[in-house]
């Protein structure tokens, strides 16, 4: 491993490899403060989550890593330790049942993120059809008028993440 030293005053001496240490530890801090959105298959909520996750990756410079593949099957160290972190916070940023059912995915950060876009879009017509059933006969119950239009605006946008947007 390269861990060059770096001078930072008369003093203080301290390895490259600690530095990047440093940098990874905070930006794992980082994306779970950025991305407040949990992967959930209940809430139809791949595209909002994965807009955010791909924000921060883009800001990060380490979007590549889930829109391309690896460019060999055995890629350098350094770029397999980034795209073992990235592949954490994925993980990091699932629902429970959804992180236990994609933890064991084999390959790449790519892989993991193709395979979650897949359970995402399997069966979207008929989960679309259902929920906008159950949309078309809400009824406001006990509910507050607040309590109500929440309810109907969430199921809208869940719609909307299906590729089925309301229509009126």
């Amino acid at each position: 491993m390269y861990t060059s030293k770096i001078n930072y005053g008369q003093h203080s001496s301290v390895g490259l490899s600690s530095r990047i240490f440093i940098k990874v530890i905070n930006l794992t801090a980082n994306i779970y403060n950025a991305l407040s959105i949990k992967l959930d298959l209940e809430k139809h909520n791949f595209i909002s989550w994965s807009s955010f996750f791909k924000i921060h990756l883009g800001s990060l410079g380490l979007k590549h890593h889930i829109e391309e593949k690896a460019s060999s099957s055995t890629p350098d160290p350094e770029w397999s330790k980034l795209d073992d972190l990235i592949k954490m916070w994925i993980l990091g940023s699932l629902c429970d049942s959804l992180q236990e059912q994609v933890v064991s995915t084999p390959g790449f950060a790519k892989d993991l993120w193709d395979h979650l876009e897949n359970l995402f879009h399997d069966n979207k017509d008929a989960r679309a059809i259902n929920l906008d059933n159950e949309l078309r006969s809400i009824t406001i119950g006990n509910m507050t008028i607040n309590e109500y239009c929440t309810k109907i605006k969430s199921m809208a946008d869940r719609l909307k993440n299906l590729g089925s947007p309301l229509m009126v």
